[in-house]
Order: C-alpha cells, then sequence, then structure tokens
C-alpha cells in the first residue's frame, strides 16, 4: 500500500521568521530534520509537527524556501559558482526564481520503477518521518543505510541492494528538489556547468544569519538606548531600521 497523501491546505502562509521565540532556535544542532520541521510549524500556517514530518522531503525544501522569501522578501536566489572547467575556473554568480523552484514539486506520491529481470517496485517519496527513523537507527555502514531505506521506501515489490543506482535515478525524478542541480554557462569559457544546489542548506544558512543578524540589532539597541529585548522587538523592523542608522551616523 502507498502512503496517503496528505492535506497541504494551511501550509501555503508563512509569516517572516525573527520574532522574539525565533531568538530560540538552535541552529547549531545536529539533527537537521528537527530543526526544519521546527521551523515550518513555527511559521507556516500549519502549527503541527506531526502535518511537517509527514510531508515529502521536496516539499519541506519547498516550503523552507517559501518562509525564505517570506522573511527576505525576494522572489529569487543568488547564488555563486565556479566553472569546472579546469583551464578556467571563473567564478560567476546566477539566480534561481524560487517560483520556478516550488513548481518542480511534483503531486505524486509514488512511482513505478521498472528493474532487471522483468521486475519492478512501486516507490513513495521519503518524508521528514523516514529521515528521523534513520537517524535514530544509526546505520553501521553504507550498505546498511541503502537496506534501510529500501525497507522504507519500496511499498510494492522486491529490490536488492544492488537495484541502487536504478532507485536513487527513479527518486531524483520524483523528488528533484532533494538533490537539485542547474546547468550553467560560464560567462567566460561559455563552457556549461552542472551545479548542485543544496536549497535546503541555503536556506538554513539565510535563516540562521537573519537570527544573527537581529540579535546584533538587539545588542546595538539595548546598549544604546537602554531597551530591553522585548522591548526592541516590539519595534517594526523598519522603524528598528531607523534607529539602527542613526547610530550609525552619531560614530
Amino acid at each position: 500500500m502507498s502512503q496517503p497523501s496528505h492535506n497541504k491546505k494551511g501550509s501555503d502562509v508563512w509569516r517572516p521568521f525573527g520574532r522574539p521565540e525565533d531568538l530560540d532556535v538552535d541552529f547549531m544542532r545536529d539533527d537537521r530534520p528537527a530543526l526544519v520541521t521546527a521551523l515550518l510549524a513555527s511559521c507556516g500556517e500549519s502549527r503541527d509537527d506531526g502535518f511537517w514530518w509527514l510531508q515529502p522531503v521536496g516539499s519541506r525544501i519547498a516550503a523552507l524556501l517559501r518562509l525564505l522569501a517570506a522573511t527576505d522578501a525576494v522572489d529569487h536566489l543568488s547564488l555563486l559558482a565556479h566553472c569546472r572547467r579546469p583551464s578556467c575556473g571563473e567564478r560567476f554568480e546566477f539566480e534561481l526564481p524560487l517560483a520556478m523552484l516550488h513548481d518542480v514539486v511534483p503531486e505524486g506520491e509514488t512511482i513505478q520503477v521498472p528493474l532487471n529481470g522483468g521486475r519492478s517496485v512501486l516507490l513513495r517519496r521519503p518524508n521528514g518521518r523516514d529521515l528521523r527513523e534513520w537517524r535514530s537507527q544509526q546505520p553501521t555502514s553504507r550498505q546498511a543505510a541503502v537496506a534501510t531505506m529500501l525497507r522504507s521506501l519500496v511499498v510494492e515489490g522486491q529490490a536488492t541492494p544492488d537495484d541502487e543506482p536504478v532507485l536513487a535515478e527513479a527518486l531524483l525524478d520524483l523528488d528533484p528538489l532533494v538533490a537539485f542541480t542547474v546547468s550553467c554557462a560560464c560567462p567566460a569559457c561559455r563552457s556549461i556547468n552542472e551545479v548542485r544546489v543544496d536549497l535546503e542548506d541555503i536556506a538554513l544558512a539565510r535563516l540562521r544569519w537573519k537570527q544573527r543578524e537581529l540579535l546584533h540589532d538587539i545588542h546595538r539597541l539595548a546598549s544604546r538606548y537602554g531597551w530591553t529585548e522585548a522591548e526592541v522587538l516590539a519595534i517594526p523592523p523598519h522603524r528598528r531600521t531607523h534607529y539602527l542608522a542613526m547610530i550609525e551616523d552619531e560614530r
């Protein structure tokens, strides 16, 4: 039996990251699935941790990008890459439209994958709960990790570790945001580069930077005016910007 489809209503409304409770988010924790779940449940309209644990990994990444867009008020990601051509090595910038990334998330939960010997399996998209369970099992080898993943994701049919390359390719087609790549032409030599983009890592890094920026602003305003943390955060962001600019002008 395949996993049931989960209702995603109420998950497209996001409040910007930056409330007082967001200062307690521990971005240094080594449990990334739990960190992502906590952020989505805190900032999304759906505040149910269980809802987010059951969402496919690609959908969680897309939701994290929506949170980043709401926080930074941006519609694209500006990223840097290095040309992989040995004789070039040029560093160049490229942009990813966030709307395009949202459209990459597929609607289907499963895919039928043909295998050698006339076999086939029904494969489902991994979700947050899978990530949590795989992490808790702490497999001792890559082979053990693959076996654990196959047991979780193959919902019909039989697969072996030898089928891993075919199944991995099928998962990429089913959930492309999980291991996202983009083709970029180097502006210097025009060679085509396949750039791997860890979208989840980028979103978490920028939200972590937002938290550090907010703490820095609180420190400056509290030091200058004697306000408490709560008083600083009660001031709308655009007004805090004016106060910080005036402090800078006095230096």
